[in-house]
């Protein structure tokens, strides 16, 4: 049973179907996809059943049906993603309800290394890395969650350990959205303890990574020279190239779209890349875009009430909260929470870990 848990859990945390897609081919892509599937299939038919997640759900349902109103593509691929996603939401959360804090953290730190020796073994010219997840913001998203992880963890040494390895790599994403979130979960950790302002120290060693890197293999990005140039005070460095293609400006491209038809959306696919036209990268507004006001209303309460419930056990799981920060904040950038399955699994497990904690304290009461 553990075998065909972490099997699963591996297909989805490490992205793999995807690293098969672009690696090598669609072919290799479909079947790792539908292993995917197989495995949590089997994996819910032998656990044992709890309550569904309602809450995606029913969310889940109104963008494939009102969204699926005006999909100008093929039926059969609507059915088709709709199917595999549902599948996906009921029994992945089975598996999320049953993967502990460490599993977790750790299955995430070999995604996180996968980022690392990409910089170190494929340079390119992009300069930016990404390991697994094929795209440097999802990598980054990667790293600021299991970062986030760390605060659950209990034993010290691998706690700092995973905090310099999740920065580095998350550093080599060059994603501005994982160092404004990385910034905040540190300001939040000193609400923990304020001896974790030790992680600001770290961040000198792991800088000092960063340019020991670049000598050797040499980053190749723009970033990461306007990073030097800021350390090494030697100026050049405007305001304007920090915020050089900005999310605001990918945005405001769709808002006439949203103003349009904000009851029932424009169409599944019309916001999240699926009809040819660049996605929104961000999940609210493609949700919205693409279903309408509902599902939108649906979602925002869906984070607000993880938000409360997290904020509610900050100190008893401390992780949990900060976890879910980054995910909304990520979410402002990405559109893919319904397509990209370890996205919308950290949300599951969040909510697995407040319904644990619940039922806990329940038994608790009664006994």
């Amino acid at each position: 049973m553990k075998i065909i848990k972490y099997i699963a859990f591996a297909l989805v945390i490490l992205n793999l179907p995807s690293v098969g897609l672009f690696s090598l081919g669609g072919g290799i892509g479909a079947l790792l996809s539908f292993t995917t599937i197989l495995f949590l299939t089997l994996y819910y038919f032998l656990e044992r059943k709890s309550t569904p997640n309602w809450w995606l759900i029913i969310i889940s349902l109104f963008l494939y049906t009102i969204g699926g109103l005006q999909y100008t593509g093929l039926t059969t691929d609507l059915i088709y993603d709709a199917i595999k996603f549902f599948i996906y939401l009921i029994a992945g959360y089975e598996l999320a309800k049953n993967i502990s804090i460490s599993e977790y953290n750790i299955f995430i730190l070999v995604g996180a290394l996968t980022v690392i020796l990409e910089a170190l073994l494929f340079t390119s010219e992009f300069g930016r890395y990404s390991g697994f997840y094929i795209k440097p913001n999802e990598a980054g998203f990667i790293c600021i969650t299991g970062y986030a992880t760390t605060y659950g963890l209990k034993n010290v040494s691998r706690k700092l350990l995973g905090q310099f390895i999740f920065t580095l790599a998350g550093l080599l994403t060059f994603s501005r959205t994982f160092i404004l979130i990385w910034l905040l979960l540190n300001l939040i950790s000193l609400k923990i303890s304020l001896k974790n302002i030790r992680i600001f120290g770290l961040g000198f060693l792991i800088i000092g990574t960063l340019f020991f890197i670049d000598e050797v293999v040499g980053l190749n990005n723009p970033r990461f020279e306007q990073l030097k140039s800021i350390v090494s005070n030697e100026g050049g460095v405007t305001s304007e190239e920090i915020s050089e293609d900005s999310r605001e400006e990918t945005w405001a491209k769709f808002y006439d779209k949203i103003l349009d038809s904000p009851l029932i959306g424009n169409g599944y696919g019309t916001f999240s890349g699926k009809t040819g036209v660049k996605g929104v990268h961000n999940s609210y507004l493609m949700l919205i875009g693409e279903a309408g006001i509902l599902p939108f209303l649906l979602f925002i309460a869906y984070f607000g009430y993880l938000f409360v419930m997290s904020l509610f056990y900050f100190n008893k799981k401390p992780h949990l909260i900060m976890q879910l920060i980054a995910l909304a904040m990520f979410l402002m950038a990405n559109h893919n929470f319904f397509t990209f399955y370890y996205v919308s699994f950290a949300a599951m497990w969040i909510q697995g870990q407040i319904e644990l904690i619940r039922v806990n304290e329940k038994f608790v009461n009664e006994y």
